[in-house]
């Protein structure tokens, strides 16, 4: 699975990135040794911070996600292309190969369209689900319609008790099982 992570200026408002970190922390406990785990984050450009990695590293990663810094625009689309491209790359035949894009909803640089990518990858095997953190109903609509076109769900996070456990109610309910 590959986490893609918002980092840009507006996370930084209203505790936003931090719920975030709440979340994706809650989740570490639960990965295991045959999870790939990807972490890309997106502000002016998109970047992998953590290689992928078997998810039995919780020191890793949570050392990862504690670190993390708002700063600069939101390209959410080069994010998107550069997260799904590391799940491709790590594809699992009949895994579970997932985007999982953490945000607070607010692209500003037009650069890729996210709609296209959601429907491009799902043919592919790989889906996106989204974390909106805080976001509002235009916000959330505009999502909605990236996980409709992707075949993943939309988790909202507004407060710390939805942050304890929304990215691993997403995991368990999209998890396949044998």
């Amino acid at each position: 699975m590959c986490f893609l992570v918002d980092v840009s200026t507006s996370m930084a408002y209203t505790g936003k990135l931090d719920l975030l970190k709440v979340a994706m922390i809650n989740l570490v406990g639960m990965l295991r040794d045959v999870d790939q785990v990807t972490v890309v984050s997106y502000a002016d450009n998109a970047n992998i911070i953590l290689e992928t990695m078997p998810g039995n590293n919780p020191d890793t990663i949570i050392s990862i996600v504690q670190g993390l810094k708002a700063h600069g625009h939101t390209a959410g689309g080069k994010g998107m292309k550069k997260a799904y491209q590391k799940a491709e790359e790590f594809f699992i035949p009949h895994g579970n190969n997932q985007v999982i894009m953490a945000t607070d909803g607010g692209f500003t640089q037009n650069d890729i369209n996210p709609y296209k990518l959601a429907k491009k990858y799902k043919k592919k095997g790989i889906t996106i689900s989204i974390v909106g953190v805080k976001t509002n109903q235009v916000q959330e609509l505009s999502l909605e319609k990236v996980v409709g076109l992707g075949d993943g769900n939309y988790v909202r996070i507004k407060n710390y008790e939805e942050a304890q456990g929304a990215l691993i109610d997403e995991i368990k309910a999209s998890a396949k099982r044998e």
